[in-house]
């Protein structure tokens, strides 16, 4: 699968599918992950999930890889301690409870002291272990303002998501009826506030010590709700990349990723020419499923028989969502790989040296897969070593948050800005897994889309402390806050920042926005930590 320095991928239309066939069907095993999920009327229903509703972060194997990571953690980082939470924060007569993991860094903190507490508060991102708090993508705007602030640092793992680790899940197996019941921001945000009260008895904290949240994408949403709803408990806020509006079709996603691909400053390297040529290229694919012969040339570029091509099931999972990795929302300038970001794929998007766009697409995709099954081989994936039965992968546990509360199907329609094969990628075929996998009809995912929205305020909350802080590339920026609501809820929007990108540890190839509103953020944040705090109220507003 390896290429000599410099030689094309694609040698020539005839050579494509024969040097890139094996490469091509490694990473297409990636695109549909087989599951044995939860059904809501209780057993097990079979279903295939779309890869990218498993995750808001990252893709199936990278979390595997972090998984593994997890399960060789260093030593030297904090081990976890556990705190005991309800099961059911709304049943008064469920008696059950969990341990729930979490981690502390106060390396810089001083017992009997007025600095700040910060939670960094865990999610469906990168497992969480000891290096939440020291060195991760998580937090680490937080991690790196300990030594000037003297904070108390807290790492909340997940209530479902940190089920990696048997010890730390509230239900005993995934794979049994109703385990995801307790499975809601609503129930995650009741053991925030729980963690409050607990962790200020353990380490004896006073009213003295403001708490402040922190949280990328999902955990972003919940940082910003915990100080919304807790205004008692939490003194302010920091939410990443988190788009607070639940929305059943969200449109807005490939509409900004096809955004993201003009964008050329702060070393994103996009075009408008770059974009025009790979929406060109997937509506000629769109064209070429029409007739014998235009199968007949996707078959040479791609692989699979012509005929294949012809089924439309084929023709959304090929093409729906682009028929390579475009990536916006990890976008990363310094990555080194084969068409791992915008600049990489735009060159070679621009460049007619190669053909016309739909053998462009073709060189992406192969590369691509050539550099997937390169990385498969060096860095072989490894399990987690206690995860609770039933976890899998825990895909299932964001497909299940999506049907429950918040939507998010990703569409690409006629007439959208998206420039992937318009007419594919419908509302109906994004989101069918929630009948087919969950037992969830439709009519109820909208619903409860619309309470999510009622309950939370959707882009438009009352409240104060809060700062929504998202990039310009991130496709998830479309359901977000980009601009100020009032000034007691400030944003900023980062110029071809990805997702969360300023969470992540500083390194000296950050984009200068990136570096600069990392600085923006600690200034507004230490403004607020000189504010009195919230009066207590004897109201928890869960």
């Amino acid at each position: 699968l390896r290429r000599t320095a410099g030689q094309p991928c694609l040698l020539s239309p005839s050579r494509a599918a024969s040097r890139c066939i094996a490469a091509m069907a490694a990473s297409r095993l990636l695109a549909l992950l087989p599951l044995q999920v939860l059904a809501a009327a209780g057993g097990l229903t079979p279903g295939v999930l779309p890869a990218r509703y498993g995750s808001m972060g990252g893709d199936a194997a990278t979390r595997s890889a972090l998984l593994g990571a997890t399960a060789s953690a260093s030593s030297a980082w904090p081990q976890p301690r556990f705190a005991t939470q309800r099961q059911d924060h709304f049943d008064g007569s469920n008696a059950k409870t969990w341990k729930q993991a979490y981690y502390v860094n106060d390396t810089f903190w001083k017992a009997g002291s007025s600095a700040p507490v910060f939670l960094c508060v865990g999610g469906e991102g990168p497992p969480m272990d000891g290096s939440t708090v020291v060195d991760s993508v998580h937090c680490n705007v937080a991690v790196e303002w300990l030594r000037e602030t003297g904070a108390l640092m807290f790492a909340l793992e997940h209530r479902y998501y940190g089920c990696h680790n048997s010890e730390a899940c509230p239900v005993a197996n995934l794979s049994e009826p109703g385990a995801l019941r307790f499975h809601s921001s609503r129930q995650a945000l009741g053991d925030v506030a729980g963690f409050v009260e607990y962790a200020t008895q353990e380490f004896a904290l006073s009213s003295a010590n403001r708490w402040v949240t922190f949280g990328g994408s999902y955990p972003g949403m919940l940082a910003g709700w915990a100080r919304l709803k807790f205004p008692h408990l939490i003194h302010a806020s920091v939410s990443s990349s988190a788009p607070v509006r639940a929305e059943l079709e969200m449109r807005g996603y490939n509409d900004v990723v096809a955004q993201a691909y003009a964008v050329a400053h702060e070393r994103v390297g996009g075009s408008p020419s770059c974009r025009q040529a790979i929406a060109e290229g997937h509506r000629k694919i769109g064209d070429l499923f029409s007739s014998e012969q235009g199968r007949g040339r996707l078959a040479t570029l791609f692989g699979q028989a012509a005929a294949w091509y012809a089924e439309k099931g084929n023709q959304v999972g090929f093409a729906g969502q682009g028929v390579a990795q475009f990536p916006a929302q990890s976008n990363d300038p310094t990555c080194d790989e084969a068409m791992c970001n915008i600049a990489k794929i735009c060159a070679e998007m621009t460049n007619v040296s190669i053909g016309d766009e739909v053998q462009r697409l073709a060189e992406v995709r192969c590369m691509q897969a050539e550099a997937a099954a390169a990385r498969r081989f060096a860095s072989p994936v490894r399990a987690a070593k206690t995860p609770t039965p039933g976890y899998g992968n825990g895909d299932q546990l964001w497909a299940w948050q999506t049907c429950t509360e918040f939507g998010f199907y990703q569409t690409c329609v006629q007439g959208s800005q998206c420039f992937y094969t318009q007419g594919l990628a419908t509302l109906d075929e994004e989101m069918s897994f929630c009948g087919s996998m969950f037992n969830i009809p439709n009519d109820v995912v909208t619903s409860n889309i619309a309470y999510s929205n009622a309950y939370y305020g959707a882009d438009h909350p009352q409240g104060s402390r809060v700062l929504y802080v998202n990039g310009e590339v991130d496709p998830w920026h479309a359901n977000s806050i980009n601009a100020p609501l009032a000034p007691e809820l400030p944003a900023l929007y980062v110029a071809g920042a990805s997702h969360h990108a300023w969470t992540h540890p500083s390194v000296k190839s950050d984009q200068d926005s990136v570096v600069a509103v990392r600085a923006k953020i600690r200034a507004i944040v230490g403004k607020w930590l000189a504010e009195p705090a919230d009066e207590a109220t004897v109201t928890l507003r869960i």
